[in-house]
């Protein structure tokens, strides 16, 4: 069985996706958590990322924005919604 790498952190895995480093979402009692296969470039990707690199701003959004949405299905999935009302 491969490790995980797991993060709560939306802004490194809009990183990390940019990157070509795809997540897996996982609800875990109303927290969506990603999930990265643990591997060398996932390292140097995340080293790059605490270390300032320059990134395309509208690339980084679209992929943050894009990340929100999965976020907000996998909620719903597990029927947690905003506020704790259903």
């Amino acid at each position: 069985m491969r490790r995980k790498f797991t993060t709560l952190d939306i802004n490194l895995t809009a990183w990390l996706s940019l990157n070509g480093i795809e997540p897996t979402l996982e609800n875990r009692n109303g927290k969506v958590v990603f999930l990265f296969e643990s591997n060398e470039k996932l390292y140097r990707s995340i080293n790059d990322y605490n270390s300032n690199q320059l990134v395309p701003v509208n690339d980084f959004v679209t992929h943050l924005k894009t990340l929100r949405g999965k976020m907000l299905s996998e909620r719903e999935k597990g029927g947690i919604h905003f506020g704790g009302q259903r």
